[in-house]
């Protein structure tokens, strides 16, 4: 596919602009993903794919959701939501630990119920690619030449 540096430069900027705008963290580099690296889980990236989408008249057919996101469903089984319940105190204890000591490590860094995406996630590039292409199209299947 080939495409003019204004036009990927354009593009970059809009999209990169866009996903920060939705979710409030900035996009360091191609590979970041939407769920995994900007926190964008369940309803927060389908809502987002659909504006994407929508904004940029974008033909969807190929994709599959469930290839690449977890649903908002499946992102709480009551399993976890028990832990989380029974191991909340010892959580914000470590927090308090971490406020008034911050160089001490405590086994509860990671956040309350840490998300872990066992799917293929999309990427800032993926979405760049999508956008030029006027498809879906993963960025690893895509040959641009400027």
């Amino acid at each position: 596919m080939k495409v003019e540096f204004k036009e990927l430069r354009k593009v970059h900027k809009e999209i990169k602009d866009f996903l920060e705008n939705a979710s409030g963290v900035n996009v360091k580099g191609l590979n970041t993903k939407i769920a995994e690296d900007l926190g964008l889980w369940g309803d927060d990236n389908y809502y987002l794919l659909d504006e994407f989408v929508t904004k940029h008249n974008l033909n969807f057919d190929k994709f599959d959701y469930s290839k690449h996101f977890e649903s908002e469903g499946e992102l709480f089984n009551g399993n976890e939501v028990l832990i989380g319940l029974l191991t909340l105190p010892f959580w914000i204890i470590a927090r308090i630990i971490k406020w008034i000591f911050p160089k001490v490590r405590t086994p509860f860094e990671s956040s309350f119920l840490p998300m872990k995406n066992e799917r293929a996630d999309l990427t800032f590039g993926d979405l760049i690619v999508c956008q030029l292409k006027g498809e879906f199209c993963l960025r690893k299947n895509t040959m641009i030449e400027i």
